[in-house]
Parts: structure tokens; sequence; C-alpha cells
């Protein structure tokens, strides 16, 4: 399929078990700097702990670039919303729109089912607010350490 957008282009598949290993070592990679930031330190017992609970297979979707995995999507969608509990992209794609792609082509998913887009982003993720903020979500609350966001189609 050719598109006249500059999106670059990916492709999405639903994630394994076999995918934790990739995913784990994504995290690291994306993650560590923001919870330095915001909580301090990482601690990698504590970090895999927190991670292993919150790897749910069927709400993760792998982010494929050039059939390599490249990031990951979690959404939970229920009949009322959509939340979005993280994305997350290998360091060497970053800054090129796969993000922007990845987020315009859920919220056409949402938009098709009238539903709205929850998230929260921690607020050290200058970088994600900004896009988040681009793609028209609107601050509805925070946290110590998150902004809440929400998108209505």
């Amino acid at each position: 399929m050719s598109s006249s957008t500059t999106s670059p282009a990916y492709q999405l598949r639903a994630a394994q078990r076999g995918d934790a290993d990739f995913l784990w070592s994504l995290r690291q990679l994306v993650m560590r700097e923001l919870v330095e930031a915001t909580w301090g330190k990482w601690d990698d017992a504590q970090q895999r702990r927190f991670f292993d609970r919150g790897f749910v297979p069927r709400e993760t979707t792998i982010i494929l670039v050039d059939g390599k995995p490249a990031g990951r999507m979690d959404v939970t969608r229920s009949h009322m919303e959509y939340f979005l509990g993280i994305i997350e992209l290998m360091p060497e794609v970053q800054g090129r729109g796969l993000g922007s792609a990845v987020m315009r082509g859920l919220q056409e998913e949402a938009r098709a089912k009238h539903l709205p887009i929850r998230l929260q982003v921690i607020k050290a993720n200058v970088p994600a607010l900004r896009l988040y903020t681009r793609l028209g979500f609107q601050p509805t609350g925070e946290t110590t350490t998150h902004q809440l966001m929400l998108w209505h189609p």
C-alpha cells in the first residue's frame, strides 16, 4: 500500500509471551532516564517486577518497522473509552513521526467507535507531552508525577 503522506511505514502485531525480553530491553532504554528524573533512582529488580506485572500480551501491540520490533503500545479497550497505558519506541526510530503515525491510527480506530482516548504521561517526558498536545489531547488533571490527558473524537 502506498501513501502520499510522509508518515513512516509500520505494521502492528499482537504481542506474545516471547516478546518479554525485547519489551524489557525497550523499557530499560526508554524509561530509565524518565524514572530517574521522576523518582530519583532506577532499581532493576523493582522495575522488572513492575514490568512483569504490567505486561499483558492481549493488551500489548508490537510496533514493527521494516519487519523488526521497534516499539510497543498498550491499549485497554472498553465500551466507554480507550486507555493508552504506554507507548514506547526504540531510540533509533524516535523523532521521525512514527509515534504520531501510530497515535493517529489509534485515534482513527477510536473515532470510528465514537470513543475517547485517555492516557497519563510522566511529566518529565516533555516530548510526549508535546506530541499528545499536538494530536489534540487536553489536560484533565495531574498527579505528583503524571499529567492526565483526554482526547475526544
